[in-house]
């Protein structure tokens, strides 16, 4: 479960750590087992903590509102509503639970329908970083209507579904015990999470009648008109919204399923003019929005063949290309840009870093994609690339002047001081093999220069979209005293209660010394080699071995932490 969801979460474009439990609490007609169990038991997590769930369950289900619920007429519903009562208790006691562990934890848990298993209800639970789900984009809370709430962005989707699914194989004969109880595609889950996340759009219009959403988009992104491709917007308006100015209304709404006429019209529309979509009544005219105010107001932009994306107000949410959702991924953040550049450029000062920094931040708020190129040989190279370049008197970069300079092609050429030394500069470069044909030229050629540039350089590639790739990016830098832990660590440990530790060692193989690639070895050796009970079925972890690219840079120390 736990390497299912980490698979689709990076599918989408999310590379988390996610941890995986299950809780199983007695059934209420069972009196001779624990009253709770866990899986894995091994790990970090406690049982203490979910001593109480059984007794809170039962409490729980004495009162819960559905008690009151009559099913006239249907008589299977009236025989399964104990059962689905207490499946609910069940969940909204472990969550209570999880909620104090989050508090004290950092972290943000998510608990799946409990499923009637042996003696227990088992319930599947994914738990995450706070900090890592506080990066993706969502709406600032679930939108409610006629007591339904909507998913707050797509990965709180995806995990909603891969719980659902993980509740589903637990129903399965000996759940868990082959490899391939999950399907090893994950593009069926990335779309219904896709269809989970636009079914907040009928709820904020408050009208059911718009159905299928994300299909009808998808749909629309496809078809051609007059041989282009699909380029315009949707707006997804409440009724009487003040902010909305209609210049051009229809006298016959068209429908949003009516794909090959909706493609026309949105032939008309542009990010700024848009199909405005009043529910299921469909596209009802031409507008644009003044502002948002409080209300969130969905936007479909199509951006290409078979491309669209999706907005609440100025947030955007998802993408979607040939009908798979993926993740915006996020702009380049300061952290992220000191962390690389002071390892590639040494000895670069805050001043020189923040003035840089500066730099980029101009070029991610253009329109338009550029290059801004950092090299200790700014000057030299100015001059060598001056029949493919324009060569200027070095001048210190401003943010006016980026959003002016960047407005041609070619590369803006800095020095650490961020003095600008040319502009529309051609890279040049051998040829590589991390290039990578899915990505377009600008990428490449960034590749290409900086794997063959004289002197240290850092090239950041600004995509039209705002979007930043720094080449070369160089894994993360970690805590060394997070590495020494958990190799002492290891040799405490047994077969019983290795799996944890083994399974971050294995993820963090690349920050490993030569000496702790032999420690980690030796301590794997001795744990394969213990008595092994008949059936007993264990993980053969690789061998680790040092890797060559590794350096002291890719600790943190005093001032990185800073």
């Amino acid at each position: 479960m736990e390497h299912r969801a980490t698979q689709a979460l990076a599918a989408l474009g999310a590379n988390i750590e996610v941890k995986a439990l299950l809780v199983g609490v007695r059934l209420p007609e069972i009196a001779n087992d624990h009253c709770v169990c866990i899986e894995p038991e091994d790990g970090e997590w406690n049982i203490a903590a979910f001593k109480d769930v059984h007794r809170r369950a039962g409490e729980i289900f004495t009162t819960h509102p559905d008690q009151h619920i009559i099913f006239s007429g249907d008589e299977r519903a009236m025989l399964d509503k104990p059962e689905n009562i207490r499946r609910k208790s069940v969940q909204e006691a472990i969550e209570e639970v999880l909620s104090r562990i989050d508090s004290d934890r950092g972290t943000r848990s998510f608990c799946g329908i409990p499923v009637r298993l042996g003696n227990f209800h088992v319930a599947p639970i994914l738990q995450v970083a706070q900090l890592d789900i506080d990066t993706f984009p969502r709406l600032d809370h679930p939108i409610q209507f006629q007591k339904r709430n909507s998913t707050t962005g797509i990965v709180q989707a995806l995990i909603s579904h891969l719980l659902d699914e993980a509740s589903d194989n637990l129903y399965t004969k000996e759940p868990g015990r082959s490899f391939d109880s999950f399907d090893s595609e994950c593009s069926g889950l990335l779309r219904k999470a896709g269809q989970t996340l636009c079914n907040a759009i009928p709820l904020a219009l408050k009208d059911f009648m718009l159905r299928r959403v994300f299909e009808d988009l998808n749909k629309i992104s496809e078809l051609r008109y007059e041989g282009g491709e699909t380029l315009g917007t949707i707006i997804f308006a409440p009724t009487n919204l003040p902010s909305l100015n209609c210049d051009v209304a229809l006298l016959q709404p068209i429908a949003l399923g009516s794909h090959k006429l909706v493609r026309k019209v949105v032939e008309i529309s542009d990010k700024q003019l848009g199909c405005i979509c009043k529910g299921g009544e469909g596209i009802v005219g031409f507008g644009s929005l003044q502002d948002f105010g409080d209300t969130p107001i969905f936007r479909a932009v199509f951006t290409g063949h078979y491309r669209w994306t999706l907005y609440v107000n100025n947030t955007l949410l998802m993408n979607c290309a040939f009908g798979v959702p993926s993740l915006p991924q996020p702009r380049l953040t300061p952290k992220t840009f000191f962390s690389n550049i002071r390892r590639v450029i040494p000895g670069l000062t805050s001043e020189q870093g923040e003035a840089l920094w500066d730099a980029v931040s101009a070029a991610m708020d253009q329109r338009h994609g550029t290059m801004l190129v950092v090299s200790d040989a700014a000057s030299s190279e100015a001059q060598r690339l001056s029949s493919q370049a324009i060569a200027i008197e070095p001048i210190k970069l401003s943010s006016g002047l980026v959003a002016r300079i960047s407005g041609i092609d070619g590369a803006i050429l800095v020095d650490r001081d961020c003095n600008c030394h040319a502009i529309g500069v051609i890279l040049d470069g051998i040829a590589t093999n991390t290039g990578d044909p899915s990505r377009g030229a600008r990428f490449n050629s960034a590749l290409r220069y900086i794997e063959s540039s004289p002197a240290p350089a850092v090239c950041l590639v600004v995509s039209e979209d705002g979007y930043v790739n720094m080449v070369p990016t160089l894994r993360h830098q970690i805590q060394k005293q997070d590495i020494e832990y958990h190799v002492e660590l290891l040799k405490t440990l047994t077969s019983d209660n290795d799996h944890s530790t083994r399974s971050w060692l294995d993820d963090h193989r690349f920050y490993l010394t030569p000496e702790q690639c032999d420690f980690v070895n030796t301590e794997l050796t001795r744990i394969k080699d213990e008595p092994q009970e008949v059936g007993e079925m264990r993980f053969i972890t690789p061998v680790f071995n040092p890797d060559p690219e590794m350096n002291e840079s890719y600790y943190l120390d005093e001032f990185s932490q800073k």
